[in-house]
């Protein structure tokens, strides 16, 4: 087995899973942070709209959650900017696993299931 991927490897998978599903739909991507604590993590453009993209990944069965306290954080910001705020949800689980705990464990090289439906709404608290 190799070297399985640490939280900051794992959601810099997770962002490139949805930038590459952004500029795939048309938008323009203007800025992309993959800090664990920077949020949100994509800026993005489309049709001259701008979106405030929080992205959160989580390793097999689970997928990203938004926290209340991210998403008030993230709403005031894109406010400010006249923005739209939209949440990634993204679960990645190892290809090669043969069962579940060898699926919770994605590693670095190597092949992955991504679980992404696409952009959402952001909750209302």
């Amino acid at each position: 087995m190799g070297k399985v991927l640490n939280d900051e490897e794992l959601h810099f998978l997770g962002i490139k899973a949805v930038y590459k599903n952004l500029v795939d739909e048309g938008y323009k991507v203007l800025n992309v942070r993959k800090e664990l604590n920077v949020n949100p993590q994509i800026l993005a453009q489309k049709d001259d709209k701008r979106f405030f993209i929080v992205v959160k990944t989580e390793r097999y069965p689970d997928m990203g959650i938004l926290l209340p306290h991210i998403a008030a954080d993230v709403l005031k910001v894109a406010t400010q900017h006249k923005g739209t705020c939209k949440f990634a949800s993204v679960g990645i689980a190892n290809a090669n696993g043969t069962n579940d705990v060898e699926m919770a464990k994605p590693e670095q090289n190597g092949e992955y299931y991504i679980n992404y439906k696409g952009l959402q709404d952001f909750p209302s608290y």
